[in-house]
């Protein structure tokens, strides 16, 4: 069994979910074995607590069709609490311009509401359709 598969099976309580939409694509490298980008996006967090999110993913496509992502996001709370969540993780095309992906995520926030963030171990899985920009990713803690 893969690690992948033993976090899978392990993922424990729904933290949230987040959905949201690309706004800008730099193209940061092209090669014979792939290309690598950064999107800019905005979104809307959900769960546990709900706040607005922006965020950049650096991803490397490989011409297999597979690819690693690193993800930088900010959250903000309506009642102003601030969470930092970062990830990382692997993905695989499921169609000519949708993505499936799933990876490791972990918090940061000085809230003290939202301070059991900080010792949760996240995992994510989602989806991202490369032609609308649309993305939506579910946030479970690891057992």
């Amino acid at each position: 069994m893969s690690s992948t598969q033993s976090q899978i099976q392990n993922k424990g309580e729904l933290i949230g979910e987040v959905r949201g939409k690309t706004v800008t694509t730099t193209i940061r490298e092209i090669s014979p074995l792939g290309v690598s980008i950064s999107n800019n996006s905005t979104g809307e967090f959900t769960g546990k607590y709900t706040a607005s999110q922006m965020q950049t993913v650096n991803v490397s496509m490989n011409l297999d069709g597979s690819s690693s992502y690193e993800t930088k996001a900010i959250q903000n709370t309506l009642e102003g609490d601030f969470v930092v969540v970062t990830s990382r993780g692997t993905g695989k095309a499921t169609g000519p311009a949708t993505v499936a992906f799933e990876g490791e995520a972990a918090f940061m926030t000085q809230s003290k509401k939202l301070a059991w963030l900080n010792t949760s171990k996240g995992w994510i899985e989602g989806t991202a359709n490369n032609a609308t920009g649309e993305y939506q990713a579910k946030f479970y803690t690891q057992k």
